[in-house]
């Protein structure tokens, strides 16, 4: 009884996965990134099209439900630097995953480097302010009386 609710479970998960229909060479980097996203649960078609053009690698990524055949959520995004994180960043917006604006973090890099080196100056403070070790080894100087 155990052996079939298995096959069971196991045939119900191959059915309910997601389909991913993409040009042969970033097949394997979306059905990656589209795990990552736990989009392994959804019943749909992610569907993606290259265009590639002078200026730019145009992506479009479109989410099919299977049954109907409507689009849910379509991406489109222009690439000329970092695709495969361009990538990425799509297919989880498309399951619905926030992603994090990487042009406009919320600490900029003079914010991150003086956080840093107020660390480093607090450091150096209570180095400097704390109570000297003392030595291993305590030499002592006889004088020698004639």
């Amino acid at each position: 009884m155990m052996d079939f609710l298995k096959i069971l479970l196991i045939g119900a998960k191959i059915a309910f996965a997601i389909n991913v229909e993409a040009p042969p060479e970033i097949a394997e980097q979306v059905l990656v990134y589209a795990n990552e996203a736990a989009a392994g649960v959804e019943n749909a078609i992610l569907r993606v099209n290259i265009a590639k053009n002078r200026q730019c690698n145009a992506y479009i990524l479109k989410l099919i439900d299977i049954y109907n055949g409507k689009t849910i959520k379509k991406i489109e995004f222009c690439s000329t630097e970092l695709p495969n994180i361009e990538l990425q960043n799509a297919v989880l917006e498309i399951f619905g995953r926030n992603i994090k604006n990487r042009e406009e973090p919320l600490i900029g890099e003079n914010g991150i480097m003086a956080i840093i080196g107020a660390g480093f100056a607090a450091a150096g403070l209570i180095l400097y302010y704390s109570n000297p070790p003392q030595p291993v080894y305590v030499y002592k100087i006889r004088e020698v009386k004639k």
